[in-house]
C-alpha cells in the first residue's frame, strides 16, 4: 500500500487543520496517510473529516516521546468497525445509488435509471431489515419531548420512503415515461430522504449507540455478522 508521510507536531495549533487538509483532501483509495501530532488530533480529524464529507477513518497510537501517530486512510478502504458505522456506510452507498439514478434521468437514460433505481430500492429494504428487525425491535426508545417513539417515527417515514419509491418505479415503467414525468418524483424522495437520515442519526443513533455499548461482546460480535451478512459486506469493499 502506498504511504504518505506528514509531521505536524511541530505546526501551531491554529495552522493544524489547515495543514492537515492539504494532506489529505485527494487521498486515493489504496494509501495510507501518517501524520504525526503534538497533542491529541482526535477533534481536529473529527473537523477535517465533516470537511471531507466523512470518508476517513484512522487509528491513533502514541510513541515514547508523546508524539501522536495518525494512520489515516480511505473508509472505503479499511471494513466497518461496528453495527453503526455499517450502518452509516450502508447510508452513504444507498445514497449514492439515488444520486445515480438522477443524474441518469437528467442525462436521458431511463432505462439505466430505471434499472438503478430497482438496485436502490432493494438496498433499502436490506436496510430497513436491520433497523426495524435487529435494533428497533431489541432495543426500547423512549418517547422524546414531544412525546413521540422515535422508533415509531423512524418506521413510519421507512414506509413513506417506500411508498415514494414504488411510485417513482412505476413512473419509470410507464409507456411514455420521459425526464420530465420522472424527475419531480425524485426530486420529492431527494428532500425527504435527506431530512429522514439526518433526523435519524440525530435521535435514533445516539439512543442504539448507549444501548449497544451495554451488551456482552459476545452478543454484540453475533449481532455485527448478521448486520453485515444483511448489508452484503462479504465480497464488497468497505
Amino acid at each position: 500500500m502506498e504511504e504518505r508521510f506528514c509531521d505536524l507536531s511541530l505546526t501551531p495549533a491554529n495552522q493544524l487543520q489547515t495543514a492537515a487538509f492539504v494532506v489529505l483532501q485527494d487521498l486515493p483509495r489504496g494509501t495510507r496517510a501518517r501524520l504525526w501530532f503534538m497533542d491529541e488530533p482526535t477533534m481536529v480529524l473529527n473537523s477535517l473529516n465533516l470537511r471531507l464529507r466523512n470518508n476517513l477513518s484512522w487509528t491513533l497510537m502514541r510513541g515514547d516521546a508523546g508524539i501522536w501517530q495518525a494512520i489515516v486512510q480511505r473508509v472505503e478502504d479499511v471494513p466497518p468497525h461496528d453495527v453503526l458505522d455499517a450502518l452509516k456506510r450502508d447510508h452513504k452507498r444507498i445514497d449514492g445509488l439515488f444520486s445515480r439514478v438522477i443524474h441518469l434521468t437528467d442525462r436521458g437514460s431511463l432505462t439505466e435509471a430505471a434499472r438503478v433505481m430497482r438496485e436502490f430500492v432493494a438496498s433499502l429494504e436490506r436496510h430497513l431489515e436491520v433497523e426495524h428487525g435487529m435494533l428497533a425491535q431489541a432495543i426500547r426508545t423512549p418517547p422524546d419531548g414531544m412525546g413521540v417513539d422515535p422508533s415509531a417515527a423512524m418506521m413510519s417515514e421507512h414506509q413513506e420512503i417506500l411508498s415514494q419509491s414504488a411510485m417513482i418505479v412505476l413512473g419509470f415503467e410507464e409507456c411514455d415515461a420521459t425526464t420530465a414525468s420522472v424527475s419531480p418524483l425524485l426530486a420529492i424522495l431527494a428532500g425527504y430522504l435527506s431530512k429522514h437520515e439526518q433526523r435519524e442519526e440525530l435521535s435514533l443513533f445516539p439512543i442504539w449507540t448507549r444501548a449497544l455499548a451495554n451488551v456482552p461482546q459476545p452478543v454484540l460480535d453475533a449481532l455485527f455478522i448478521r448486520v453485515k451478512t444483511q448489508l452484503g459486506y462479504a465480497g464488497r469493499d468497505g
